[in-house]
């Protein structure tokens, strides 16, 4: 059977570097040195359960902290739980982990989808790549969905920068003037710092907050999970960023990108029913954060939530929601 995957991101390299285990695999991937905007924080269990190269953290933190009016309460995370990547040669590493499975990796963009056939352009030149199942990986905006005219991931724009200040562990500011519904964040990147929020507005706040000089600001979509996103169509699946499977309030997405992939990758193998799949794995998950996503959206609510991060139980019952335990 021919797979072809539109993506090589964390969701589009995982699904096919398991999938070529029992297929004939190709792997499509829009730029070679492409560079995602991300903090790149991931959980420290996703190196032993992908057996990754750990040379690729950068920083493993055992603690962040949240900032909320005046207070700064730390959050202990049972271990160095968290490490930092840089995604560009994350995100190489895994396309070599599927090319070392089998998988043949082409840098191209799809252009188009006729009869069980993409259209893919490469190097200006048209190719015609026919497949049995093709799975779109291919990000918030993905084209996939674009030329089947499907309903695009609903998501809301980021605004990030990076600064020449070094800091130890990341901080999560909740106070709306810097975060809005969400949360703005800095992550530590060597001697540098990513800084981001979702509004303009709200980032030239956090700029000023922490008493920084900005160069440049880039924006970004990130998806905002809904239920009914449709993942499949016919024999046509959506995996990571292009299902909208990032956490809600957390917008963490590198670990469950991968695991979702895995998740698709072993329901085509054993004729599994994928959305059923995922759902048995995540879906309380998602919806118990998307919840508390919109408790976040209220000024009392959220005053009340994050002041019940300084609760000793409360704080180890968030941690462990976080670690998946």
């Amino acid at each position: 059977m021919r797979v072809l995957v539109v993506g090589g991101g964390p969701a589009g390299s995982t699904a096919a570097r398991f999938l070529a285990k029992k297929f004939d695999v190709t792997l499509i991937q829009d730029k070679k040195d492409f560079d995602k905007p991300c903090g790149g924080g991931v959980k420290t269990k996703i190196f032993n359960q992908f057996n990754l190269d750990t040379n690729l953290i950068k920083h493993k933190l055992s603690h962040v902290y949240m900032v909320y009016k005046n207070k700064k309460i730390k959050i202990p995370l049972k271990g160095e739980n968290l490490s930092i990547v840089l995604r560009k040669e994350f995100d190489k590493h895994l396309r070599e982990l599927a090319q070392k499975e089998g998988v043949k990796l082409y840098y191209g963009k799809l252009k188009d989808i006729q009869n069980n056939t993409a259209i893919i352009k490469i190097d200006n030149l048209i190719f015609k790549f026919k497949f049995d199942i093709l799975i779109a990986a291919d990000g918030v905006n993905s084209t996939t969905r674009k030329v089947l005219n499907l309903p695009l991931v609903p998501s809301t724009i980021t605004h990030y920068a990076t600064v020449n200040n070094k800091i130890d562990t990341c901080y999560f500011y909740f106070d709306k003037k810097v975060a809005g519904n969400f949360y703005a964040w800095t992550f530590p990147h060597n001697n540098q710092t990513h800084i981001g929020t979702v509004t303009k507005e709200e980032f030239q706040n956090l700029v000023k907050t922490l008493n920084l000089k900005i160069n440049k600001i880039q924006g970004y979509k990130i998806p905002l999970w809904q239920e009914d996103i449709i993942y499949q169509k016919n024999n046509i699946f959506f995996v990571g960023d292009a299902a909208g499977q990032v956490m809600p309030l957390s917008f963490e997405g590198i670990y469950y990108a991968m695991h979702s992939a895995k998740i698709l990758a072993d329901s085509i193998i054993k004729n599994l029913d994928y959305k059923e799949e995922w759902n048995e794995r995540f879906l309380k998950e998602f919806r118990f954060l998307k919840k508390m996503q919109y408790f976040m959206a209220n000024n009392l609510l959220r005053d009340l939530i994050i002041n019940l991060q300084q609760i000793p139980f409360i704080k180890n019952s968030s941690v462990n929601l976080w670690l998946g335990k």
